[in-house]
C-alpha cells in the first residue's frame, strides 16, 4: 500500500457535466456557496464549544447537557464532535470545492441519523427546555442544508480523480463494509450490539453512536476507488481524531472510575479496532503525499513509490 498520488495532471479536480451551465468548472474555480459557508462556520464554532466542553470539562457538561450523561458517554460524545469538527474545518479551510464530494455526504449521513434517532427517542429529552429546542432545530437545519447541497452538487461530474492502488481500494472497501455493518447493527440491534462495548451502552446511545460509524462507512466508500490527495488527508485526519480522542477519553474515565474489565478479550478487541482506525488514518495521510510521476505514467493512476 506504500504508493503515492501522481502529480502528472493539472490541479483541476472537479468539472461540471458537459453542456451544463457550469461546464468546465474546476475545483480551483468552484466556490462554496455563501449559505454553505455560513452553515459550515456556524457548525465549526458549535463543535469547538460543545466538543471541547464534553471532552475537556465533562463534569460541567453533564450538568447542562440535553439528556443525562454518564462519564464514558460524555467523553465519547466529545470525541465524536471533535472528529466532526475536523471534517468541517477541512471543508472550509481547503478553499472552494476541494472536499465537497467527500464531506457533504458524510455530513448528511451524520446529521440525518442523529436527527432520526433523536425523534425516535423523544423520551430522552426534557420538553420545554431551551436546550432541547436548540438541539432539534440545529440538526434539522444541518440535515436540510446537507440534503440540499448534496443534491445541488450531484449535477457536477467529478473529474480528475485518481485510481487508488488495488490493495488500498480493497482495504478501504473492507473498512466501509465493516463500519457500515457495525453502524447498521448499532442502529437496528442496539441492545445486542451495544453489549460488546467497554461500558454499559443503553439503546439510545447505541443508536446515536451508529451515526459516526455509518458516516465513516460512506467516507471510506467514496474514496475507495477514485479520490484526490485532499480527500485522503481529510478522511485520514478524521479517523486519527476519532481514534485518538476515543481511546484517550476512555482511558481518562476508566482511570477514575475503574469500571472496565480488562481481562475480557472483547474489550481489547474494541480498543484494537478503534486504534486500527487511527493507524489507517495515518497511512491515508502518508498515501496522499505527492510523488512526481514518470513521463510515461497514465494520468489517472497512482505511481508506485
Amino acid at each position: 500500500m506504500n504508493n503515492h498520488i501522481q502529480q502528472s495532471t493539472p490541479p483541476a479536480e472537479l468539472a461540471a457535466v458537459p453542456g451544463s451551465a457550469q461546464s468546465g468548472q474546476s475545483y480551483s474555480q468552484l466556490r462554496l456557496p455563501l449559505i454553505l459557508q455560513i452553515l459550515t462556520i456556524t457548525s465549526i464554532v458549535l463543535l469547538i464549544v460543545v466538543g471541547g466542553a464534553l471532552f475537556c470539562f465533562p463534569e460541567v457538561s453533564q450538568a447542562r447537557w440535553v439528556w443525562p450523561l454518564k462519564p464514558f458517554n460524555t467523553r465519547f460524545l466529545g470525541a465524536i464532535y471533535l472528529s466532526a469538527l475536523v471534517g468541517l474545518a477541512s471543508l472550509f479551510l481547503s478553499r472552494r470545492g476541494a472536499l465537497i464530494r467527500l464531506i457533504i455526504p458524510m455530513m448528511w449521513v451524520f446529521t440525518t441519523v442523529v436527527l432520526m434517532v433523536s425523534c425516535l427517542q423523544l423520551q430522552q429529552f426534557s420538553p420545554g427546555r431551551r436546550a432541547t429546542d436548540i438541539w432539534f432545530w440545529l440538526y434539522l437545519v444541518d440535515a436540510i442544508g446537507a440534503t440540499y447541497y448534496w443534491g445541488h452538487f450531484k449535477s457536477h461530474s467529478f473529474l480528475g480523480l485518481r485510481r487508488l492502488p488495488k490493495p488500498w481500494a480493497i482495504g478501504l472497501s473492507v473498512q466501509a463494509g465493516i463500519l457500515g455493518a457495525y453502524g447498521l447493527s448499532l442502529l437496528f440491534f442496539p441492545a445486542s450490539t451495544g453489549s460488546g462495548w467497554l461500558w454499559t451502552l443503553d439503546v439510545f446511545h447505541a443508536q446515536l453512536y451508529s451515526s459516526i460509524f455509518l458516516t465513516g462507512a460512506v467516507g471510506s466508500a467514496l474514496v475507495a476507488r477514485r479520490t484526490t490527495a485532499t480527500e485522503l488527508k481529510a478522511l485520514g485526519a478524521v479517523q486519527i481524531t476519532f481514534s485518538g480522542f476515543s481511546l484517550l477519553g476512555t482511558w481518562l474515565v476508566d482511570k477514575e472510575v475503574q469500571r472496565i474489565n480488562w481481562g475480557l478479550f472483547v474489550n481489547w478487541a474494541w480498543v484494537g479496532a478503534i486504534a486500527l482506525l487511527g493507524i489507517i488514518g495515518i497511512a491515508l495521510i502518508k498515501q496522499s503525499v505527492p510523488k512526481t510521476a514518470p513521463q510515461n505514467a497514465a494520468p489517472s493512476d497512482y505511481s508506485p513509490h
